[in-house]
């Protein structure tokens, strides 16, 4: 395969999946990590991607379908919901949980907790929420099922969340900026996304390093609103220079549970 050719075959799998690693793309191409690494500079250099720690995101604002983002950095938003389940859930709290892949891993982690009154507008948060049944209650919103997604959006979401009221709700976006704030491509995901703030106490944003210095297409939370931000530990010197001056309060999980909190 040409160099040239091996250079459009990586943008589309970047395109497709939003992400990808350089061990990844390495084995699929076979060619070297150093290879692969001067490949995502040159794309980088053209203005297709930015790199990140291990791989790089496309920055063409295009949302990836829920089950191409399930594999992308599948380790740090582990540790991430993780962190985020162990230190801001507490017995009796009633909680929402956003219908992404990272704030659905957290239903992994909330079998220790009783009578935990949880809601969402994910069908697969759904699903994984089903096996903490009879000991929570579980509650679907309604809405217009989107197929990329698989959650529920739309007038009738957001008016449910109008007469819901809640501890803490956990986000995820496809990026942060220091002037764009959080943000997503789609305006129907981030209208749903306000209402869930709205109806929350406080606001938990769970986001891994590979989403930090990137913007998409609608700000849903603006960069100085005071929010938690918890993010894995490849995240870069200078994002964590800008969240700590946005004056967010920054929290960093590690794979072994420990924690760093960077506000």
């Amino acid at each position: 395969m040409l160099p040239a050719q091996r250079l459009q075959y990586i943008l589309q799998d970047l395109t497709e999946y939003g992400s990808g690693t350089i061990a990844e793309l390495s084995e699929k191409y076979g060619v070297s990590e150093m290879t692969i690494r001067r490949d995502l500079k040159q794309l980088e250099d053209q203005g297709y991607i930015r790199r990140t720690f291990g791989g790089a995101v496309t920055t063409n604002g295009l949302e990836p379908r829920y089950s191409a983002k399930q594999s992308v950095q599948a380790e740090a938003k582990q540790q991430i919901a993780r962190y985020a389940a162990e230190h801001f859930v507490t017995d009796n709290d009633v909680i929402i949980l956003e219908g992404g892949t990272t704030v659905t891993m957290m239903a992994a982690y909330l079998s220790a907790y009783h009578n935990l009154t949880i809601v969402t507008n994910g069908l697969f948060t759904l699903y994984e929420l089903r096996t903490l049944l009879p000991k929570h209650t579980v509650i679907s919103t309604g809405g217009m099922l989107r197929d990329v997604s698989f959650t529920l959006v739309g007038p009738t979401t957001e008016a449910f969340f109008g007469q819901f009221h809640a501890n803490r709700v956990f986000l995820s976006a496809t990026g942060w900026d220091a002037r764009a704030g959080f943000s997503d491509p789609n305006m129907l995901e981030t209208s749903v996304k306000r209402a869930m703030l709205r109806s929350a106490e406080t606001s938990v944003m769970l986001l891994d390093s590979s989403k930090l210095g990137t913007k998409s297409l609608s700000t849903f939370v603006d960069a100085d609103t005071p929010v938690t931000v918890v993010t894995d530990s490849h995240a870069r010197d200078e994002h964590l220079a800008l969240l700590r001056a946005s004056g967010l309060d920054v929290r960093i999980a590690f794979r072994n549970g420990a924690e760093l909190n960077e506000s």
